[in-house]
């Protein structure tokens, strides 16, 4: 095969699946790994994809509007969402970034099982209009269309008034070394509020988000008490954090069916 062709299927491969792995390439072009990682070296530096550890994500020119991304990927974060779900205790008081994985998790959250759900983002908070028994907070300040969450100076001090049983924190990047970011910088300021300001901390990532850094740093990987994944995380990658954050506990969601 051509390395022309063999590039073209590497970019094939990563529009539909949102990443790619070295070793699974190799072993589908039936070539070496190290052909593989120099194809992903040279597609990154003519700004066809990004390189992160073992293989390569999709390169955006900034992130997908919320409602986009409301729409994406639905059954695998609705299996992430169930993850969330299980660590909800009764009368919680939990802490809810923006974010379509955290929306997924809210629809399936009964009436009456929190006894708040406190967020920034206007879009959960309507998805919870019917709740009765639940008291559901928005909180204030400059709403930010393209991230679909309201943030700023003023939200972040409302949440450092606050202290939540549980937060939900929306993730763009987790890495072992650098640990959790963001693609926008009130936006990381956001979430290290809501994470010094709760008892016990979560997130839920995508596969393509492990090893993908963000732009902005929110906070290290001992921030985080629970880390939600789907049912097949790449091995080596889990590995990386729990032998950099041993006393995290990861939550590995159902497999999603076809």
């Amino acid at each position: 095969m051509l390395p022309e062709e063999r590039r073209r299927l590497i970019l094939s491969t990563l529009e539909q699946e949102g990443r790619v792995l070295a070793a699974d390439l190799a072993q589908r072009f039936a070539t070496s790994e190290d052909t593989i990682r120099r194809d992903l070296r040279d597609m990154d530096l003519a700004g066809l994809l990004r390189r992160v550890h073992g293989g390569a994500v999709k390169r955006h020119g900034g992130p997908l509007a919320f409602q986009q991304r409301e729409t994406t990927q639905q059954p695998r974060k609705a299996a992430l969402g169930r993850g969330l779900r299980s660590l909800v205790r009764q009368g919680d008081v939990v802490l809810v970034d923006a974010g379509s994985t955290n929306l997924a998790m809210l629809q399936q959250l009964d009436d009456g099982h929190a006894h708040s759900i406190v967020t920034n983002s206007p879009a959960l908070a309507v998805a919870l209009s019917d709740f009765r028994q639940t008291q559901v907070v928005l909180l204030g300040g400059s709403f930010v269309g393209q991230l679909g969450a309201v943030l700023g100076a003023r939200t972040v001090s409302e949440v450092a008034a606050m202290h939540a049983d549980l937060c939900i924190v929306g993730l763009c990047g987790v890495e072992a070394r650098r640990g959790l970011s963001a693609t926008h910088a009130d936006e990381a300021a956001f979430k290290a509020a809501m994470l010094a300001h709760s008892s016990r901390r979560a997130a839920a990532v995508l596969n393509e988000r492990l090893e993908a850094p963000a732009p902005f740093h929110i906070a290290a990987l001992a921030q985080l008490d629970y880390l939600v994944l789907e049912h097949d995380a790449p091995a080596d990658l889990v590995g990386g954090l729990r032998e950099r954050q041993p006393g995290l506990e990861f939550i590995l969601a159902e497999k999603v069916r076809p």
